[in-house]
């Protein structure tokens, strides 16, 4: 039986001459604002124009690679080379008999429906491709990534610290996000009681420049009630990510870092899941919960 593993992310530009064309897909083949072209090139020079998600993930790959021996990986980008498209071709031609599709984006939201598992499921229709899909919205049921987060935060969490759960906001309200909501929610409370967490929140970042409609409370809102109640540290545990790139490199340990130190209080980050033991583990667990499911 050969079955077919498709792993999907954002993208990430890979020299600085790549960040137009990034942008101009991004924008859905439009020109893209000055302000983005700006926001992006400042972020991106910050780290010598080559975020480190790219190696990361090729490393990932090789992995799943080695230790998944039932599937063949394949990775692909919504907003860089090579594309959910071309993945799509590539599945086609090895005529697998199953194909599990997984957004690397750990908790369920309609964002990651809609431009990924969509995006898959609309290929699929238009190449009338045969065998069997299973498509994963969310790796929160895998118990190797909860685990992974109860031992980052302990290895970081001190006495006196206040942990800070992050995750990515989205251009919706809560209503309209309610799972999203709920499941970090429900998340973020089992991690905190397992790593022996005194004081904890969760807070929203990475807000787009556009709309007016985000998530809340925001990193910022939640700095601002706890900056005054003696706390010696802001551990950070980004738990709507799931490897390092500039959301977390930049946004977060940069801006929202310096406004913690700003405030008098140190600032530290739990590790993230990368290509570790436990991110293998997680995606063998995901795609059996799915065959369960749909046995």
């Amino acid at each position: 039986m050969k079955n077919a593993l498709l792993l999907m992310a954002y993208g990430s530009p890979e020299r600085k001459e790549d960040i137009m064309e990034y942008l101009t897909d991004v924008f859905g083949g439009r020109q893209p604002p000055a302000f983005s072209v700006e926001e992006t090139e400042n972020k991106y020079k910050a780290f010598g124009y080559k975020s480190p998600s790219n190696k990361i993930l090729d490393q990932l790959m090789e992995r799943v690679k080695r230790e998944i021996v039932d599937c063949e990986p394949i990775l692909a980008f919504k907003h860089w080379k090579p594309g959910i498209g071309w993945a799509m071709e590539k599945i086609k031609e090895g005529n697998y008999d199953k194909t599990y599709v997984l957004p690397l984006f750990p908790v369920t939201n309609t964002s990651v429906q809609n431009s990924y598992i969509e995006s898959v499921n609309k290929h699929w229709a238009e190449r009338r491709m045969g065998g069997k899909k299973f498509s994963i919205n969310g790796m929160t049921q895998a118990p190797s990534l909860t685990d992974f987060w109860v031992e980052s935060i302990k290895n970081e969490l001190r006495e006196g610290d206040f942990l800070l759960f992050t995750a990515h906001s989205l251009p919706y309200t809560e209503e309209q996000e309610r799972k999203y909501v709920d499941i970090l929610r429900e998340w973020t409370s089992e991690i905190a009681k397992r790593s022996g967490a005194a004081s904890y929140d969760l807070g929203f970042q990475s807000r787009g420049t556009y709309g007016k409609i985000w998530l809340t409370p925001s990193v910022y809102d939640i700095l601002d009630r706890v900056k005054d109640k003696g706390f010696k540290r802001i551990v950070t545990a980004p738990i709507g990510f799931l490897y390092d790139h500039l959301e977390v490199l930049y946004d977060l340990d940069t801006l929202f870092g310096n406004k913690v130190r700003a405030a008098g209080i140190d600032y530290q980050r739990a590790k993230m899941p990368n290509d570790s033991d436990y991110m293998v583990k997680a995606i063998r667990e995901c795609i059996t919960e799915v065959e369960n499911v749909k046995s």
